[in-house]
């Protein structure tokens, strides 16, 4: 962070920075946000996200950048930007698959990822490949439309670039209480 960054964090009462990632069983990444806090009046003066996309190869690196980056603009314009929106695409899809171990990730597929599968699409088709291997026992393959993390991400915010948002999900919460003590 340079010293004019600094300068404009102080300015506007921000005493901390805090990042998160929000994650699915499917999908490791969806989203990442930045927190600008000023841990005195116990807010968040500014929020900036970053939406991973399915095609893209998750870099935590680049997402806490763009998410401090539209924290920044948020911050210093005063305003909200970029709107999350979850509408188009609907029709483009990403196929994935998972590698079946043994009978305890399948229980662990079946139970925790193919749940969160017929959420995002209630007629969604697995697909199941058995494989006859020592390492390996079968794979699932299924299709994720391409617009999932924008959903996930829009299910609690807005907007990628927001000034002093109200806190949005545990995690947000948790953050502030922790800035309390």
């Amino acid at each position: 962070m340079n010293n004019s960054n600094q300068e404009v964090l102080a300015q506007n009462g921000v005493d901390k920075i805090s990042f998160y990632w929000e994650t699915t069983p499917i999908i490791n990444n969806a989203f990442t946000a930045c927190l600008f806090i000023n841990s005195e009046k116990n807010r968040i003066e500014a929020r900036g996200v970053s939406i991973c996309s399915l095609r893209d190869t998750f870099n935590r690196k680049k997402g806490k950048s763009r998410a401090y980056g539209r924290a920044m603009k948020a911050l210093t314009r005063k305003e909200n930007g970029y709107k999350i929106n979850p509408v188009g695409r609907e029709d483009e899809f990403v196929r994935r698959s998972v590698k079946i171990k043994n009978e305890d990730s399948d229980k662990e597929f079946l139970d925790v990822k193919a749940k969160e599968l017929m959420k995002i699409n209630p007629n969604m088709e697995l697909m199941i490949t058995e494989i006859k291997s020592k390492s390996l026992m079968k794979k699932y393959s299924f299709e994720l439309p391409i617009n999932y993390p924008i959903l996930i991400a829009n299910q609690t915010i807005r907007f990628k670039s927001q000034y002093r948002p109200n806190p949005t999900g545990k995690i947000e919460l948790e953050i502030l209480n922790k800035m309390k003590k």
